[in-house]
């Protein structure tokens, strides 16, 4: 059990290269990381976890210099040294994102379920039915930034690796008899080559508050440039910006602005602390705001002809039906822009090399090329 583990706590470039000794020795090694994304503006890796021969080691990468994890990173790149992870989409970006760290060998553990058909992926559900395993997730929401850890949370950490292990036979064993390990392999070598990339700036990101599309003219002023007023106090104390003020907030002070302090006191959820930090920066704010950028509407693509409309729900129904057969989700058998791309290509796809060109390749083109011919057979 997770309180049974006996994590070993690693903060020195000396424990980074024995670990990675051991990560390399084992021939495969299981890995995760925690972030403060819920805790910091500038989100970070806090902790990486690694479990190797039924060690399970805490690596602490606040208390070290980059360079001190290069020897970890080189196993991690190595395709002959399996890494076992879970979820594993995040932890490709932040790692590349902060190390360059490139992982080779995954086998994901969620994208294992996924391709048996699991309605429930989440590692704790995984581990409940496959290894009787219940993991306490009482930590869920913690600070990985704050130091000193407590022995809990660490423990906490270090379970998430330290079964991965028996997770990755019971489920690659249940691939293996449905003939769908391919399948796995395939989809691994494809998030291998996720890489980070900055998120675009979006002057109407402030739209995203549910209910800021219903404000207009001086309203929907206050509100974009309240919306960028917290984002610059967020980074500024390296908080998330709802750590400043919340969404609702923002749409209370847009809709109705107050005249003085003692009114701003009085808006709901808008405490005294708050009033005395800020308080005449708001009135500020939403006294003289900036104009909002209008919103453009992007111009609407041009309807399908009838006859590619046609093919597409021929080849949905087909995808659905397959999808039923194989207990897999629909988009993941075949997404629909894929299929919309398949229905779309001109000449007719009517070849597997033609559904190829269009999009579907590997082990989808072999489950739906078929099954796609005989849909548009008679188109």
């Amino acid at each position: 059990m997770p309180e049974d583990l006996r994590p070993e706590w690693i903060d020195t470039a000396e424990g980074v290269r024995l670990a990675a000794d051991l990560c390399a020795a084992s021939g495969r090694l299981a890995l995760d990381t925690e972030a403060d994304s819920m805790h910091s503006y500038f989100h970070k890796v806090c902790l990486i976890q690694v479990t190797a021969d039924r060690r399970h080691l805490v690596i602490d990468p606040l208390s070290l210099e980059a360079d001190a994890l290069e020897p970890l990173w080189r196993v991690v790149a190595d395709p002959s040294v399996p890494v076992l992870m879970h979820g594993s989409d995040y932890d490709f970006r932040v790692l590349d994102r902060d190390y360059g760290a490139r992982i080779r060998g995954l086998r994901d553990t969620q994208i294992m379920a996924m391709l048996l058909g699991e309605e429930k992926t989440g590692l704790a559900a995984l581990l409940e039915k496959e290894l009787d395993i219940h993991l306490d997730k009482r930590h869920q929401r913690a600070d990985w930034g704050r130091r000193p850890l407590t022995r809990s949370q660490v423990a906490y950490a270090a379970a998430d690796t330290a079964y991965l292990g028996g997770l990755v036979e019971r489920l690659r064993a249940r691939l293996d008899e449905l003939g769908r390990w391919a399948w796995a392999i395939e989809e691994f070598s494809n998030l291998e080559l996720v890489r980070y990339s900055p998120p675009e700036t979006d002057p109407l990101i402030f739209e995203r508050i549910k209910g800021a599309r219903a404000l207009h003219g001086p309203a929907r002023d206050r509100l974009f440039t309240l919306h960028g007023w917290r984002d610059r106090m967020a980074q500024t104390m390296d908080v998330p910006p709802f750590k400043v003020l919340g969404n609702r907030q923002l749409l209370l002070l847009s809709e109705d602005p107050p005249a003085d302090l003692t009114a701003l006191g009085e808006v709901e959820g808008i405490g005294p602390r708050a009033v005395r930090r800020w308080g005449r920066d708001l009135l500020t704010v939403t006294g003289n705001p900036r104009r909002a950028p209008e919103r453009v509407r992007p111009p609407r693509p041009p309807n399908p002809p009838p006859e590619v409309r046609h093919r597409l729900k021929k080849l949905i129904a087909a995808r659905d039906a397959k999808s039923k057969d194989l207990s897999l989700q629909e988009g993941l058998l075949c997404s629909r822009s894929c299929a919309e791309a398949v229905a779309a290509r001109q000449p007719r796809c009517s070849s597997l090399a033609d559904f190829e060109e269009a999009g579907l390749g590997g082990w989808r083109l072999e489950v739906l090329g078929g099954v796609f011919l005989e849909a548009l057979a008679d188109d």
